[in-house]
């Protein structure tokens, strides 16, 4: 399962820099520290993973959830995205995803343990969509720019933090 989500990191970083690569846009300075910073996230994760599996101590699921969250920020206009919240001293991030069409009040997870320099990267969106496709919030394409969808997957899920249904 270790040696999964640190594949699945690794092709993370690789599509983050091969979109990057290929949308065509000039490479600001301010896109050069995040991507250096992803980098230096992705190595971190691969190591603390390979030390949670020579320690064979299973991670920490968060805390259940005591209500709904009051404090989640709208997301840049999203098609996946409600909202979200950060702590950056516990590297706790809640995401409310869009619910059925027209509620926008979706599930809400909790993930444990996202680094600020990640949830900066995410916060902005800082990821190129790779697909094209609609829904009943709106539609995407390959290069779309920013994407909290992309910045969803690429960096949180594929990142292993662990997670829970809160609502």
């Amino acid at each position: 399962m270790i040696e999964q989500q640190i594949q699945q990191l690794k092709s993370a970083l690789q599509e983050l820099v091969n979109a990057i690569m290929n949308s065509g846009e000039p490479v600001t300075e301010e896109l050069e520290v995040m991507l250096v910073q992803a980098m230096e996230h992705v190595a971190t994760r691969i190591q603390q993973l390979r030390q949670q599996e020579n320690e064979e101590e299973p991670v920490e699921g968060l805390p259940p959830a005591g209500g709904q969250p009051s404090n989640l920020t709208e997301a840049m206009p999203s098609s996946n995205i409600e909202g979200f919240a950060y702590d950056d001293k516990t590297g706790k991030l809640l995401v409310r995803f869009l619910g059925g069409h027209p509620n926008r009040n979706g599930p809400i997870y909790g993930y444990q343990g996202v680094p600020p320099e990640i949830f900066e990267i995410f916060r902005k969106g800082a990821i190129p969509a790779k697909t094209n496709g609609k829904n009943k919030w709106g539609k995407w394409w390959q290069g779309k720019y920013p994407s909290m969808g992309a910045a969803m997957n690429h960096l949180i899920k594929a990142g292993g933090y662990p997670y829970q249904r809160l609502s």
